[in-house]
């Protein structure tokens, strides 16, 4: 069971159709792994219910709408991928996160994916990018790797889907979700359990540490 959650206002932001859709993905993910999130989700779903009962008489419809990707995590709660995108994607993402994952890449199969050097025994896949750099990726370490000691110019929200990886915040394995604030400085450092997966967001990317702005912008964009 998932240690390490997305906090309320994500949850509530997701429930009511207000997270973009990278946060969306990533959440609907961590919900088949974490019952307690389910239960939370629910709860905002209650609450929003009843004020668009009480408001507007229209709580089955807007739910209908703003609660789907919710229902779509819920459902698929099992290790069942069916109607996921066949291949090993689907192996270590559950649906709604293989789905997004899918059409942005173009690619069902993890060795089919576009992957650029990040650092000795680490690898990512850019999802969304900016002129700036990566926004959302999927990344892969082996055991042992370190990040680059990076620090983070918006708020980050990673998913592990396989494996895990500690920091001085503590040990994030399968299902968790490390909720990294702007200030917040790190250097992940990947558990002796086999590769590590993980689904990452944020507004900016991540700046290492100590490097002039022409490494930098070498460096975040691969």
């Amino acid at each position: 069971m998932a240690q390490y959650h997305p906090s309320e206002d994500l949850l509530a932001a997701y429930v009511s159709g207000a997270a973009d859709e990278p946060t969306e993905a990533l959440i609907a993910a961590h919900l088949t792994f974490c019952p307690e999130c389910q239960e939370a989700a629910s709860r905002h779903e209650e609450i929003a219910g009843a004020l668009f009962e009480r408001f507007d008489g229209a709580v089955a419809e807007t739910r209908s709408g703003a609660n789907a990707i919710t229902q779509c995590a819920i459902d698929s709660v099992s290790a069942d991928h069916k109607g996921a995108p066949p291949g090993s994607l689907s192996e270590i993402a559950p649906r709604p996160l293989a789905d997004y994952i899918f059409a942005r890449a173009g690619a069902a199969d993890l060795d089919a994916m576009k992957w650029t050097f990040y650092g000795p025994g680490i690898k990512r896949a850019i999802l969304v990018g900016s002129r700036d750099g990566a926004l959302v990726r999927l990344v892969k370490a082996r055991p042992g790797a370190k990040f680059p000691d990076h620090h983070h110019g918006s708020d980050e929200l990673t998913l592990v889907l396989t494996g895990a990886y500690r920091d001085h915040t503590g040990r994030y394995g399968v299902g968790d979700v490390q909720c990294a604030e702007a200030s917040l400085s790190h250097q992940p450092v990947i558990e002796d359990e086999g590769v590590c997966y993980a689904f990452v967001v944020s507004e900016k990317p991540a700046i290492p540490k100590g490097l002039t702005a022409k490494i930098v912008q070498r460096v975040i964009r691969g």
